[in-house]
């Protein structure tokens, strides 16, 4: 028994290498998030949205990016992550527990590439998105979720057509 557990052990230190210590690859780091968007477009499906919902006045959303505009780079995409992140938390429903735990994944995973690759890059200002989204919420009520997940989901596929361009700073 204890022969394999030495076996195993050095199997895995063998497996990881001398570089597992070490911050993450950009390819490495495509494939979780493109993972992850896939998860997240899985959940957004299953939460059943209306497609032909169109909704005016929410122009504060960001819209998915032209499939032939490559990605703004790190900061950008974090920004956009973080807004959805923020929207979703305001709503406070049970059932997009697992999307915010999706998008804070995916954003702490960009934000430490970001650190390593674009140590002087900082993120813009957020902006007071609290005040706008009561002030949205109160005109659009019941809406605001689906337009949201809508927009996420959106944005979601076009970062998945781009993200092998990705600009990293």
């Amino acid at each position: 028994m204890d022969n394999s557990m030495a076996l195993l052990g050095l199997s895995l230190l063998a497996l990881l290498g001398p570089d597992a210590g070490a911050s993450l690859s950009l390819n490495v780091v495509r494939t979780k998030v493109k993972h992850l968007a896939h998860i997240m477009m899985f959940r957004i499906k299953k939460l059943d949205t209306s497609p032909n919902m169109v909704i005016e006045g929410l122009d504060q959303f960001p819209h998915a990016e032209p499939a032939d505009r490559l990605v703004k780079g790190l900061p950008s995409i974090v920004e956009t992550i973080k807004f959805y992140q923020d929207i979703m938390l305001f709503l406070d429903e049970v059932d997009l527990i697992p999307l915010v735990e999706d998008t804070s994944t995916m954003k702490g995973l960009l934000e430490n590439w970001m650190k390593v690759c674009c140590p002087a890059q900082k993120q813009s200002a957020e902006g007071d998105l609290k005040e706008a989204l009561k002030d949205t919420n109160k005109r659009y009520g019941l809406t605001l979720g689906p337009a949201a997940l809508k927009r996420l989901k959106g944005y979601l596929s076009w970062l998945l057509l781009n993200l092998d361009q990705l600009k990293i700073c």
